[in-house]
């Protein structure tokens, strides 16, 4: 029997907003460690609140073979949960403690935690991004900045924030249509979230996709969804049931999502579980928007709807996740997990791409 950290950052639903927004509900909690605990492994829940907190569980707590970490950041810091840094300072401090933690590295995460180390890193890899500008509120000459970026990207733009996730600071305003629009956006940033960078990008208008994945050698690519909806996916819009197309191997369009996801993983060095979303430009391609290494695990989330519509259950998921965290770093799967995984892997075998396909380029 292994021992299983399991890290999380939860709050009631009434203060899942601003900051806290990415934060789980208790009910998805509970739902995750019911099933973490059907692995046959002894599971330890700990709500990360501060750097201390988390310290003092480990001293507690017997050494874990491993943390499932889910937890973005700190909740006694709440810019941690959306600046970016979150994700990779909780994985920083396990690695002082010799613990390996479940999806990406700290440095992948870092990536994926700035919108623009994303782009930078994409764009390195020749995959396609689009045109954009990292707006630095806190440096002087703000106006020269917003008239290069017009100059640059021309309207209408995208405005977001460069760190955290979950359609933070994102509504039906970041895209603007005039100068005016993009200062006063901006400004309301700069209200909400601070001086943190903003990423502004040229607006694509036509239809959203995402993309999961599930381990790394081999990786899983799932089944993509598209949405039918053009709007901008705000975090109330992605709380409320829209309608959405599956893509399976039999579309064309899989087997090319399937080999842009190899692509990205390898880029930026995920494993464990990773999303990617892109969106149709005006000149009808496709362009990658963000990629997420901690894909929600709701059981309402996208990337759960995208495992479910292979024919895994929840339960199933969760532990497929775990799984593949194991081989990673080298430890025996329980025989009871291995009993529930077999089934799942089966189900999967046709979404397996080659790990060849999804291994980093350097370490």
């Amino acid at each position: 029997m292994l021992h299983i950290l399991f890290l999380f950052n939860a709050v009631p639903a009434r203060e899942r907003r601003g900051p806290y927004s990415d934060c789980l509900p208790w009910d998805t909690v509970h739902q995750i460690y019911r099933a973490l605990m059907e692995s046959g492994n002894k599971v330890y829940p700990v709500n990360v609140h501060s750097r201390q907190q988390l310290e003092k569980s480990l001293r507690r707590l017997p050494h874990p073979h491993l943390a499932f970490v889910l937890a973005e950041g700190y909740l006694d810091e709440p810019r941690t949960l959306y600046d970016g840094s979150g994700a990779a300072a909780v994985r920083l401090l396990l690695q002082r403690h010799d613990i390996p933690a479940s999806h990406s590295s700290a440095a992948a995460m870092e990536i994926c935690r700035h919108k623009h180390l994303t782009y930078q890193v994409l764009q390195q890899a020749g995959l396609p991004v689009p045109p954009h500008r990292l707006l630095v509120p806190s440096q002087d000459l703000l106006p020269q900045q917003l008239d290069g970026i017009i100059e640059a990207i021309g309207f209408p733009i995208f405005v977001k924030p460069d760190g955290g996730g979950n359609s933070i600071g994102i509504g039906p305003d970041s895209v603007v249509y005039s100068p005016a629009e993009l200062g006063h956006r901006v400004r309301r940033l700069q209200d909400t979230l601070g001086e943190l960078p903003v990423l502004v990008e040229k607006y694509l208008p036509g239809q959203e996709f995402t993309v999961g994945l599930i381990g790394r050698s081999p990786c899983y690519v799932l089944p993509a969804l598209g949405f039918l909806s053009r709007e901008v996916r705000t975090t109330t819009v992605k709380g409320v049931s829209h309608e959405a197309e599956y893509i399976f191997s039999v579309d064309r369009r899989y087997n090319f999502l399937t080999e842009l996801a190899g692509k990205v993983l390898a880029a930026i060095g995920g494993r464990d579980a990773l999303r990617f979303d892109l969106r149709t430009g005006s000149d009808g391609e496709l362009y990658i928007i963000d990629v997420n290494g901690t894909p929600s695990l709701n059981p309402r989330a996208s990337l759960t709807a995208m495992a479910m519509a292979t024919g895994l259950n929840y339960k199933q998921f969760i532990n497929l996740i775990l799984y593949q965290t194991l081989l990673e770093n080298g430890l025996v799967a329980d025989g009871k997990l291995q009993e529930l995984i077999a089934p799942a892997l089966a189900l999967l075998y046709p979404y397996r791409l080659d790990g060849s396909s999804c291994q980093v380029a350097s370490a």
